[in-house]
């Protein structure tokens, strides 16, 4: 049993890969190895390629931190479910020596003094209020946390395209120091964005990363934050 629920690993008899459930809600599916099947998991990993020390929030299958450990990040994975790690060392190759901490982000980026070049943010989970989560004043911690020249990346589910999750939350999270931009499906309802708030200006041209915009059958679009260049934004009362 879980923090949040009863967590449960189903195996695909198509091609052996491992969905996680949490409290019978779908989370994550990956190899055995550690590789995640979904576009917005190696999204991440590309937007995050020049950082060499990564912050992890949230665990579910470890997929991201897994793949960020092999190509030589040092990565902090944060997960206020003990059992996470557990889960996803056994069943979906979570390094051993991977340092994974136990807390609510919250505290942890409250806290502590470290710096990091990366702030990774994948904390869905059933009951958890995105709004709630994320007010000013954590969006302005994380940024805290942040290294000249790093970024936060983070994946959110949103409903269709007039949700304006997105733009506001990447603006919050972008204060008036980062640049908010937006990698999501347009015209697909019920799916993830990722929100990557950076130093640059301009939107990564890395192969690697714009060969996964289509990758898959898949249609992703970059653009820019529609609320960027606000400071300190809030949500509506």
């Amino acid at each position: 049993m879980g923090a949040r629920g009863e967590i449960e690993i189903i195996r695909s008899r198509l091609d052996g890969t491992l969905a996680y459930y949490e409290d019978g809600i779908f989370q994550s599916q990956g190899t055995p190895a550690g590789e995640s099947v979904f576009t917005y998991v190696k999204l991440m990993t590309e937007l995050l390629h020049n950082s060499s020390r990564v912050l992890v929030l949230g665990c579910g299958a470890g997929n991201l931190a897994t793949e960020l450990s092999r190509r030589g990040k040092l990565v902090t994975l944060v997960d206020v479910n003990p059992l996470s790690f557990i889960v996803a060392r056994r069943y979906f190759g979570l390094p051993g020596e991977l340092r994974c901490v136990t807390a609510d982000f919250r505290k942890v980026v409250a806290d502590e003094e470290e710096v990091y070049d990366g702030i990774a943010i994948d904390v869905a989970a059933p009951g958890l209020s995105i709004k709630r989560t994320f007010s000013a004043e954590v969006c302005d911690c994380l940024r805290s946390r942040l290294a000249p020249g790093g970024r936060i990346v983070m994946n959110l589910t949103i409903d269709n395209d007039l949700d304006p999750m997105p733009d506001r939350l990447a603006a919050m999270l972008s204060g008036n120091i980062l640049h908010p931009w937006i990698v999501d499906e347009p015209g697909v309802e019920g799916r993830n964005a990722v929100l990557n708030c950076s130093p640059e200006r301009l939107a990564s041209r890395r192969s690697a990363f714009v060969k996964l915009l289509s990758s898959n059958g898949e249609k992703w679009l970059v653009r820019k934050g529609r609320l960027g260049g606000v400071d300190r934004v809030r949500w509506p009362s």
